[in-house]
């Protein structure tokens, strides 16, 4: 297992790759958001495909499966036929070998790094914008597979982030674009409803709640996907997990088709956003013709019941890059009441 030391050196690993970087004159990055491509030989892939497919391959409550990531190896022919332009890229390499792929990273690596990773002090490195504009490449890089092995295992998560967050930063840069946000919507919003919100400029309000159910719908479409703030009483003769269920049923029947959640096939996970003890919930939604993805920020505060809700429908699209931005939108929302 790695010490602090060792992952404090890690750091600075990107500093001395031997590559050299014009960021300003190479193309944008191709390729979908949830395509990982690894260059590596076969055996060395081989050796650590399970472990990175339980890192990246983390499915989405969904009706038909949906990963949040793919992974694909590619050899070195591939990789100069255009695969190095692509957005998300891996290069694994044990040092030891001298394949054409592993001879190919290693000139990538000073001397140093190379013997730091024999020794197993070096597992990673992050650089961006190699070969285009907008890309992330992860070096993996192992020894003998004596290694690698250990620290995919203690820092999945770490390791998961380096695609995810980055995922995520183009989503909230496309996503929060101050010149051309719904300012009426939000203007509604703090009026009507006494909190803030950041709406993008393709969302408009849909939906508005009825006698004692305060909620407020966003909606964009193409893909169809949307947002509901929900205030409401709390029933304490309910549980929690059913007071989501059911209020989230309650506003579901405001659409022309009235839409329920699955109870079969939800979650319930600690989350701090809002408040201390506070929920986020996921899962899937349904109606006559079909369904598709929600997750929720559920809390009570004052006996009061919030529900943050964003749900996509996107057959035969991939509905995680949405799920990003409907998610993005509701960490936006500030409730005052919550800030006294």
């Amino acid at each position: 297992m790695p010490t602090k030391n060792r992952l404090s050196g890690l750091l600075i690993l990107s500093a001395v790759l031997v590559i050299a970087s014009c960021t300003n004159l190479k193309r944008p990055a191709i390729g979908p958001d949830d395509l990982i491509l690894v260059l590596s030989d076969q055996e060395t892939f081989d050796m650590h495909k399970p472990q990175l497919e339980k890192i990246y391959n983390d499915p989405i409550f969904t009706p038909m499966e949906e990963n949040r990531f793919n992974i694909r190896r590619i050899d070195l022919d591939e990789f100069y036929q255009g695969s190095n332009k692509y957005r998300f890229l891996i290069l694994l390499v044990n040092v030891d070998t001298e394949t054409s792929e592993a001879q190919f990273i290693k000139k990538m690596l000073s001397e140093n790094i190379i013997g730091g990773v024999r020794n197993g002090d070096y597992y990673y490195a992050v650089k961006e914008d190699i070969w285009s504009r907008g890309q992330t490449v992860l070096f993996l890089m192992d020894s003998k597979n004596i290694h690698l092995g250990g620290y995919l295992e203690t820092f999945s998560e770490k390791v998961f982030d380096i695609f995810n967050g980055r995922m995520i930063s183009d989503v909230k840069k496309r996503l929060f674009d101050t010149k051309y946000n719904n300012k009426n919507a939000q203007d509604i919003t703090k009026k009507d409803y006494n909190f803030e919100i950041f709406i993008p400029h393709d969302f408009v309000i849909i939906n508005e709640g009825k006698k004692n159910e305060r909620f407020i719908r966003y909606r964009r479409f193409n893909p169809d996907r949307w947002l509901t703030v929900l205030r409401t009483k709390y029933d304490s003769g309910l549980s929690f997990q059913e007071n989501v269920i059911q209020a989230r049923d309650r506003i579901g029947r405001e659409f022309g088709d009235s839409v329920r959640v699955n109870p079969e096939v939800i979650s319930f996970k600690p989350d701090s956003t809002f408040v201390p003890d506070g929920f986020k919930v996921q899962g899937i939604w349904e109606y006559i013709e079909g369904g598709g993805p929600f997750f929720a920020y559920a809390f009570i505060k004052g006996g009061t019941f919030y529900l943050i809700d964003g749900a996509v429908f996107a057959p035969s699209k991939k509905k995680y890059p949405f799920l990003i931005q409907l998610d993005l939108m509701a960490k936006s929302v500030k409730f005052p009441e919550l800030e006294e």
